[in-house]
């Protein structure tokens, strides 16, 4: 069975996406900040402003979603809520694409931000509860020789 030592992995959008969010915020300036009189008059703050909402729920989105494997079960994270999953409900996962879910007996839960090819680290941090999957092999693109 898991012992209790078995390590916590957390799987998240990459840092890198909050770049995304940086785009957005730059590209909703001139949208929000708009001015009703010719140019040279002073940017006026009105309803356009609300703009500045897409980028800020674009952040919470990428700072919350998330799913936490551990000893207890699965804790899928998402912007505005989450979902634990002790391991006694969880029936297996299953793969439909490229999304990841965990069955239950009513039902299945998607996992964000879980992928196949984390499929091993999922099933290493479950203690035994999933069975081992290996690694999965990297595959490379071929390469051109030169003759």
């Amino acid at each position: 069975m898991a012992d209790s030592t078995t390590p916590t992995q957390v799987f998240r959008l990459p840092r890198i996406t909050f770049l995304v969010v940086l785009f957005l915020l730059v590209g909703a300036f001139p949208l929000a900040l708009t001015t009703s009189g010719g140019e040279g008059a002073p940017a006026q703050v009105g309803l356009q402003t609300l703009i500045f909402l897409v980028p800020v729920l674009a952040a919470v989105y990428v700072a919350r979603t998330a799913t936490v494997v551990d000893a207890a079960g699965i804790s899928v994270r998402a912007a505005f809520g989450s979902r634990a999953l002790p391991w006694a409900q969880v029936r297996g996962l299953s793969v439909t694409g490229r999304n990841v879910y965990a069955v239950q007996s009513d039902g299945s839960v998607r996992l964000p931000c879980v992928r196949v090819n984390d499929l091993a680290a999922l099933a290493r941090a479950s203690g035994g509860r999933l069975p081992a999957i290996a690694q999965p092999t990297p595959k490379y693109a071929p390469q051109r020789r030169r003759r």
